[in-house]
């Protein structure tokens, strides 16, 4: 009955009523996401699960804040899961991040140590944006809201990105 109501109207529900009945259909619609979202960057499967449960609490807290009108839910809670990764990164004073796929064409394929290996000599401000494009399914503008970056920029950053890695990659394709 509940699970047909958008993430937004299920916020709105949970700020009106309290009923954690909303909040819990969220939670399921997007621990799955965070989770992933969240190994990309940390790989330990402890830290993950406890970021993950971070970024809920803090939207379980801070619901209240959230303002359909200036962003779409998932724009918000992936905002919350990437400065709460940021935190985590900067207390570890290490940035590593995983992924396992370029682009479309390498999804699937036996490219993966080629590509992580061509990935992790990418800048995390390149690696970034082809992790919300390519794994998380987010829009231009919708990266450009969660970064705090110009859409020209994410656009610029994927063209690039995606060159480098071509020519990274481009004697074992």
């Amino acid at each position: 009955m509940y699970m047909d109501l958008s993430d937004e109207e299920l916020t709105l529900k949970f700020k009106e009523t309290g009923d954690v009945k909303f909040f819990e259909i969220l939670m399921d619609r997007y621990k799955d996401r965070i989770y992933n979202f969240v190994m990309r960057y940390l790989s330990q499967r402890e830290d993950c699960e406890d970021i993950t449960e971070d970024v809920f609490v803090k939207v379980y807290f801070k619901i209240s804040s959230f303002n359909p009108s200036k962003a779409k839910f998932s724009t918000w809670i992936f905002t919350i899961a990437k400065n709460s990764v940021y935190n985590k990164l900067k207390e570890r004073k290490l940035i590593s991040l995983n992924y396992d796929v370029v682009d479309d064409r390498m999804i699937n394929n036996d490219y993966d140590d080629i590509v992580q290996e061509g990935l992790n000599k990418l800048d995390k401000k390149y690696r970034i944006v082809l992790l919300m494009y390519y794994m998380e399914g987010f829009k231009y503008e919708e990266i450009s809201q969660i970064l705090k970056i110009p859409i020209n920029t994410v656009k610029t950053r994927i063209k690039r990105a995606k060159e480098f890695l071509k020519n990274e990659i481009k004697d074992y394709i």
